[in-house]
């Protein structure tokens, strides 16, 4: 039975996609866990596709989904949910921002207590971009206050989950266009027991984001308040 299912959403990140499997493989070994990785390549314009079947192709644990259009990264989590059989969940980017040798470290927050999601928060910016640690830190603030919570990193997206938990979250995705940044309200909602652990967010390594006009993105999460409000309202912490 598989423990652990690793779902990585890819959109062009050819220079990346092949070291962070490995360094999965590695991490697996390392926490000795029985663990799955489940690529989906979001109709990436670059190799991305193809260094996705080579991966799949050489390691039997690596599994390859492919999007004929660009669906973003909360249907990119869909799919990989669907197709992965892991009794947990673990979701990061593909670029490496997030350190695949960090997974240990959520992994056994969840196994030792009774969580239903861990999160890894950023407490530590290595990413070069100012700009881009304001806007995140800045978008937590105004969610911790609108919605009555304390909560480090809101939109953290490396996140450990129980299977069942994530399929329940998932639910709500398609009322929001950027739920990425809403899903932990919709858990607190759910009543999900959360734990945030901390960690460090690194440069870049190789390529681009996929958020080219960071402003014009932040809108977009702007619009979706109104729903969130209406969906979440006050939330009261489980735990």
């Amino acid at each position: 039975m598989i423990d652990l299912s690793i779902i990585v959403p890819s959109y062009n990140e050819e220079g990346n996609i092949k070291e962070l499997v490995l360094k999965i493989l590695d991490e697996f070994d390392k926490i000795r866990v029985n663990g799955e990785v489940v690529l989906i390549d979001d109709c990436s314009f670059d190799g991305t596709g193809l260094k996705i079947k080579e991966l799949s192709s050489q390691f039997k644990n690596v599994l390859g989904i492919t999007h004929s259009r660009n669906m973003g990264i909360t249907e990119a989590w869909n799919s990989g949910l669907k197709s992965s059989q892991g009794k947990h969940v673990l979701t990061i980017d593909a670029d490496l921002q997030y350190r695949p040798e960090d997974i240990g470290i959520l992994y056994r927050e969840m196994a030792g207590n009774n969580y239903d999601l861990v999160q890894g928060w950023r407490r530590k910016y290595k990413d070069r971009s100012l700009f881009r640690k304001f806007l995140s830190r800045s978008l937590s603030c105004i969610l911790n206050l609108l919605f009555f919570v304390r909560l480090h990193d809101i939109k953290s997206g490396f996140v450990i989950y129980k299977r069942d938990v994530f399929l329940g979250i998932l639910k709500d995705r398609k009322r929001y266009r950027a739920f990425q940044h809403f899903f932990i309200l919709s858990a607190l909602k759910k009543g999900y027991r959360l734990k945030q652990v901390p960690v460090t967010f690194y440069p870049r390594k190789r390529g681009k984001s996929f958020i080219k006009n960071p402003i014009l993105f932040s809108f977009k999460v702007m619009l979706d308040i109104p729903r969130a409000i209406f969906d979440f309202g006050i939330i009261k912490r489980s735990d």
